[in-house]
């Protein structure tokens, strides 16, 4: 008996070591240092995370130092967001901060509730279906029933890299060379670097990071963004239906500074769920390829999930990404603003 009562408390023990490996709580602060406007109007939109099954939300604080908001609701995809407007604008600066609590679980595939699979076949201003992804599927022999066979074919057919200017960090090997063909187009990495100059120039989102899909199948180098739009479009062009997901990497440390943003997707299976994958991921770590088709770590937090969101007072209508604050002065878009977000493990 005693023995039988030790091995049922080792057991006990064991799967919840197993379980507290595989989640992780963290606080997370969302920081925006915004300058004075001078009295012109202001408006801002900031994402807000949600719970969901792979994910808990807690102890949310919103502090827009005395700017008027409201916590609104995006009824497409269920997002939330703060919309900030001020018509009398600032003639000082304002600091925003929203800290919440996350806590976050590895995971492989889950049925969401109240996600309906049919919304996520239809093509987005930049993820387009059909075209030159028909082509590129036939010539591939790519199909809707081996998805790994999809995830392959991006991974391998995709560059990681993010050239700003020839010269720079992702112009040069371990990303890019000086021999190197890239894409459906056989570009060079001069001209990758050639494409985002423009882009920055005419405001244009033919180039790395704008989450477009022809320009990832064209062009082949870019960030996560990319490859997981590039997969969304073959896999909406083949009827199974795939969602783009964006948050933030949060590093192993205790607590310390997150650079930037992440994205990923996943695609659903009748009975089964919403498998996710992470390709730039397995790209930038080959040993995880297999890891990151169907299972995402915890180390993460969701923002927002889906493509084209329409926000509440937003000028150009929609937004195709929304990870890092949009702001207008006087209805103009405006970056007079300084970003920052913190971690810190609970």
């Amino acid at each position: 008996m005693r023995l039988i009562i030790l091995l049922i408390a080792t057991l006990f023990i064991s799967t919840s070591c197993d379980d507290g490996a595989n989640k992780r709580l963290f606080e997370f602060t969302y920081s925006v240092k915004i300058e004075s406007t001078n009295g012109k109007k202001l408006e801002m939109w900031i994402p807000v995370p949600t719970s969901n099954t792979v994910q808990n939300i807690s102890r949310l604080k919103i502090n827009t130092d005395g700017l008027k908001y409201k916590l609104n609701t995006e009824t497409d995809h269920g997002n939330k967001y703060i919309y900030i407007k001020e018509d009398s604008g600032t003639n000082s600066n304002k600091t925003v901060t929203v800290t919440f609590n996350v806590n976050r679980k590895e995971h492989s595939n889950e049925m969401y509730s109240n996600v309906n699979p049919q919304k996520y076949l239809m093509p987005y201003f930049t993820v387009p279906t059909g075209g030159v992804f028909n082509s590129v599927i036939k010539e591939n022999e790519l199909s809707k029933d081996d998805i790994r066979g999809i995830y392959d074919y991006v991974l391998t057919g995709m560059h990681y890299g993010k050239p700003k200017n020839v010269g720079d960090t992702y112009y040069s090997d371990p990303w890019l060379s000086a021999e190197g063909k890239y894409g459906k187009k056989k570009v060079s990495r001069d001209k990758v670097v050639r494409l985002y100059q423009s882009a920055k120039v005419s405001d244009g989102d033919y180039t790395w990071g704008k989450g477009n899909s022809t320009y990832a199948c064209d062009i082949g180098v870019g960030n996560c963004t990319d490859y997981h739009s590039y997969f969304m479009s073959l896999g909406r062009t083949m009827e199974v239906p795939v969602r783009f997901h964006m948050g933030f990497p949060i590093p192993s440390g205790e607590e310390g500074i997150v650079k930037g943003y992440h994205c990923w997707a996943d695609y659903y299976v009748e009975g089964e769920g919403w498998y996710p994958v992470d390709i730039s991921e397995a790209d930038k770590a080959p040993e995880k390829t297999d890891y990151f088709f169907g299972t995402v770590d915890k180390d993460r937090v969701e923002m927002m999930v889906g493509r084209d969101f329409i926000l509440e007072g937003y000028k150009p209508i929609v937004a195709n990404l929304f990870i890092y604050p949009l702001m207008e002065i006087d209805d103009k878009s405006s970056n007079k603003f300084k970003k920052k977000f913190l971690y810190k493990n609970l």
